[in-house]
């Protein structure tokens, strides 16, 4: 997992850079279900409580996310197929569809945001963890300024749970 910790923002004419220092920490997760502990950033010393899950859960999670995206864009689809059967026909009923497909549009976002950065591994609290997040491993989603000041550092983690006993 790859904790993140964003260090300052900069705006220059319309445009918004965000600077990360990024922190890879590497454990195992658990054979089933959900273990929840901490890792300190090495960047400030905080304390980041993090949920791990199975890789059959994150497996699963990410299913989900993908059903709900594909019935929201059938859906938006339909509606759309409908109301240019409205236009085309002259009935005039085009409006009442309005509000279904700005839903299903609505429905689509969600699933559109968390499906790609979907890994198994999430903050427990989603308000009050500051400046930290919980990425996929793609370096892409994020620069580091200065890049030599990345060192890697021994993860300090503290397992909520005794964990999995021992095969």
């Amino acid at each position: 997992m790859r904790l993140i910790h964003m260090t300052h923002t900069e705006h220059r004419g319309s445009d918004t850079y965000h600077y990360y220092r990024i922190q890879t920490a590497w454990v195992d997760r658990p054979h089933e279900g959900v273990r929840t502990g901490s890792l300190r950033c090495a960047t400030c010393g905080d304390m980041v409580g993090f949920r791990l899950r199975s890789r059959a859960r994150a497996k699963a999670r990410r299913r989900v996310w993908l059903a709900l995206g594909i019935i929201a864009a059938a859906s938006l689809a339909v509606l759309i197929v409908i109301t240019a059967r409205m236009i085309s026909s002259g009935s005039g009923g085009e409006s009442r569809t309005l509000v279904p497909a700005a839903l299903a549009v609505v429905a689509l976002i969600p699933p559109v945001i968390l499906l790609p950065g979907e890994d198994g591994v999430s903050l427990i609290r989603l308000r009050g963890s500051g400046p930290h997040a919980f990425k996929p491993m793609k370096i892409r989603a994020a620069w580091s300024r200065p890049p030599a000041a990345d060192r890697p550092v021994r993860a300090e983690i503290v397992f909520d749970d005794p964990g999995p006993p021992a095969p």
